[in-house]
């Protein structure tokens, strides 16, 4: 038999093994597809995390059944109704006042000083910044408080027992606030006649017969704004001491209002009289007492509701350095509404800070 005879027989034999192994190849890889698209693929459960943070910033374990999401709590606000000054055997009540927090209100007991354990203690002196506010201002820190302000007026109490720390509370001031006004006006009075400040803004009439001293300020040192002010305020200031002071700045464009004094003026309340010249009915001076239980009276209001407006960056905040003894228990409460500070500096007689 022939060479060409045996490659005729054998090819169609070749070819028929050809198909069968692209055959059984085709149906290996389908199935390997089949298997590979068919099976379920492992998914890992969600876990909740371990810790939650809280609005107020803690942390602790958390549940299921618990949101991740802090969600800001709406709190009730009311305003204060009473302020009690067992220091002074006084107490004031209060209208309700739009904007003050039910956290004012408990605040307002003066038991301990100036309002907080330790009174004054464990400051120092430091300066930097840090704590900014809506208006982006940067807190500063003069005698252990740290002011949150641009624009910055100052009263110092210029009576006697004052004068020996004026030129180191200015130099503290002006080593943080260049440009801080400061007023130089005798006595740190709060004194009010029927519904006003006497010598305020608003005020008219005949005023009760107070002493009366020319101010102390310097004016080469105050602003060109300040210049001006004090142009506008002079006579009265001198004439109304601390009240009327305070009730007329707080008009101005100023972002802090601080005030230095030993605060034994007090807040000093009178009464028209038809027969003659008006009559005190109460008085809270460390001279002169009258009365226990501070009256009503509708500036009083008016400052707690425009010192609520510094709290929120629309109005000015007030600081209070007392030399001597805690301001009065109205005046910590502008404080706290305006979210100020108070506290003693009366390291200043020693000249040693604390550490």
């Amino acid at each position: 038999m022939s060479h060409a005879t045996i490659r005729q027989r054998k090819s169609p034999q070749n070819w028929k093994g050809f198909l069968t192994s692209l055959g059984v190849h085709g149906i290996l890889l389908g199935l390997a597809c089949w298997i590979v698209l068919a099976s379920p693929i492992a998914v890992k459960p969600h876990q909740d995390p371990d810790l939650f943070v809280t609005a107020s910033g803690s942390s602790k374990p958390a549940s299921a059944t618990q949101a991740y999401t802090i969600k800001n709590i709406p709190r009730k606000i009311q305003g204060a109704t009473r302020i009690s000054v067992n220091n002074n055997n006084a107490s004031i009540a209060l209208p309700e006042l739009t904007g003050v927090s039910e956290m004012m209100s408990s605040s307002f007991s003066m038991e301990r000083g100036m309002g907080r354990e330790g009174f004054g203690q464990g400051r120092g002196i430091s300066f930097g910044s840090g704590m900014g506010d809506s208006r982006r201002l940067v807190g500063k820190f003069v005698m252990g408080a740290a002011i949150k302000a641009q624009r910055v007026a100052v009263y110092l109490d210029c009576s006697g027992s004052m004068r020996p720390y004026l030129e180191k509370v200015t130099a503290e001031i002006k080593k943080e606030y260049p440009d801080a006004d400061v007023f130089r006006f005798d006595g740190a009075r709060v004194v009010s006649l029927e519904n006003n400040i006497v010598f305020g803004k608003t005020f008219h009439g005949d005023a009760p017969r107070l002493t009366e001293a020319p101010t102390q300020t310097i004016d080469a040192e105050l602003t060109d704004d300040g210049r001006q002010l004090l142009s506008r305020i002079r006579s009265s200031c001198e004439k109304g001491s601390l009240g009327a002071w305070i009730d007329r700045l707080l008009g101005e464009d100023y972002d802090a209002l601080v005030v230095f004094s030993d605060f034994q003026d007090g807040i000093r309340i009178y009464e028209e009289n038809n027969k003659g010249a008006p009559t005190l009915i109460y008085s809270d001076s460390n001279y002169h007492k009258v009365g226990t239980v501070m009256p009503v009276k509708p500036w009083q209001g008016k400052w707690i509701d425009a010192f609520t407006k510094g709290a929120t960056g629309h109005g000015p905040k007030l600081y209070l350095f007392s030399l001597q003894q805690p301001p009065q228990g109205l005046l910590k409460a502008c404080v706290e509404a305006s979210g100020g500070d108070s506290l003693s500096v009366g390291w200043l007689k020693s000249g040693r800070p604390p550490n």
